[in-house]
């Protein structure tokens, strides 16, 4: 279920972005540009004249024939998967459909081959990773990104970090994109995803990642009252309820019942009770993420060079510590170091 909600919100996500990845932004202004050659007699306004769309310009029909190729290709996927993948397990069989997967290099489509796959092997599973890594471009680092941070499967997500990591390496910086993917882990209720969150924002190192993972830690909101002696859903009611009392039973009737040559007696049963009853009318649930803070105590301990572990779960306090220490820190250890290569070459080019 989790695999499914995952890849249809990066679906989603990523693929709004890509939808125009083939339309220029002149073509979109064409595209905006109200239609001259249809005779409007409707009595709309101006501005929303303005915001029609004419069905015969170019950069329209472009983006028409883009749909059209996408929805081509998917078909084209979901053949590929039938014929090659899923319950076959003879192993030319497997390859060659992999080599016919490599050949689909439209960023547009690395939502959608998400999707598809997911269920299949660690076979397909590893070759549509190294896919998105040989592609080299913003739209494979983030697929990788969302198979990091949302894959069900703790060993895809394993791989997939391995091979973002080495793209960003190479590159000498993290994507936007991805990081619009670990801010979304973080936005997630799943604990295991803001955990595979923090894990590939450490990995990666992005620092100005942290504040999102110290405001993480703890996360706390009142409770709503649920239920109540008169009903669930009463609003003068209660979340819980605790007695300190005893209660002791006495009969409070008794009638009598007569019959042929016989009689009896039915008392009826009643309870006092005596004590002290304690009512919680509202509470405050505090969740302790623990994993996630140690993360960002082991990632800031290493990377400012002095423990971080006194600062604890004080919010505040570690917001204070990296906007007036550990960015003003950095700056420095920046300065001096790009001082110290400027005054490394200048001692090469001395004769």
């Amino acid at each position: 279920m989790r695999g499914n909600q995952t890849f249809a919100r990066a679906r989603g996500v990523l693929a709004v972005s890509l939808a125009l990845v083939s339309v220029a932004p002149t073509a979109v202004a064409q595209m905006r540009a109200p239609a001259t050659h249809v005779q409007d007699t409707s009595p709309a306004p101006d501005w929303l004249k303005a915001l029609s769309i004419d069905p015969e310009s170019s950069a329209a029909r472009a983006y028409a024939d883009h749909q059209a190729r996408r929805k081509a290709a998917e078909r084209e996927l979901r053949q590929l998967r039938i014929r090659h993948f899923g319950a076959i397990r003879n192993t030319a069989i497997r390859q060659e459909g992999i080599l016919k997967l490599r050949t689909y290099s439209d960023p547009a489509l690395f939502p959608l081959m998400l999707e598809i796959y997911q269920r299949e092997g660690m076979d397909v599973r590893t070759a549509l990773l190294d896919h998105f890594h040989d592609a080299g471009n913003d739209e494979g680092d983030a697929a990788l990104a969302w198979t990091a941070i949302m894959d069900s499967d703790e060993a895809v997500r394993a791989l997939a970090t391995q091979r973002l990591t080495s793209r960003t390496r190479r590159s000498g910086d993290a994507m936007t994109r991805v990081k619009f993917a670990i801010y979304e882990g973080f936005r997630g209720q799943n604990n295991e995803t803001k955990i595979s969150a923090a894990n590939l924002a450490a990995n990666l190192n992005l620092i100005d990642v942290i504040p999102w993972l110290i405001n993480s830690q703890v996360t706390g909101a009142p409770r709503q009252q649920v239920t109540s002696s008169g009903g669930p859903g009463s609003p003068t009611g209660a979340l819980a309820w605790i007695l300190v009392g005893q209660q002791t039973a006495f009969v409070s009737d008794l009638q009598p019942v007569v019959g042929n040559n016989a009689v009896a007696f039915d008392p009826q049963l009643s309870v006092i009770t005596t004590g002290t009853l304690l009512r919680v009318i509202d509470a405050a649930v505090v969740t302790y993420h623990i994993d996630l803070h140690n993360i960002l105590v082991d990632w800031t301990t290493r990377e400012w060079g002095q423990p971080t572990g006194p600062l604890g779960y004080n919010i505040p306090a570690w917001r204070q510590w990296y906007t007036e220490r550990f960015l003003p820190d950095l700056a420095a250890r920046d300065a001096a170091r790009r001082e110290a290569e400027a005054l490394a070459r200048q001692n090469e080019q001395r004769p």
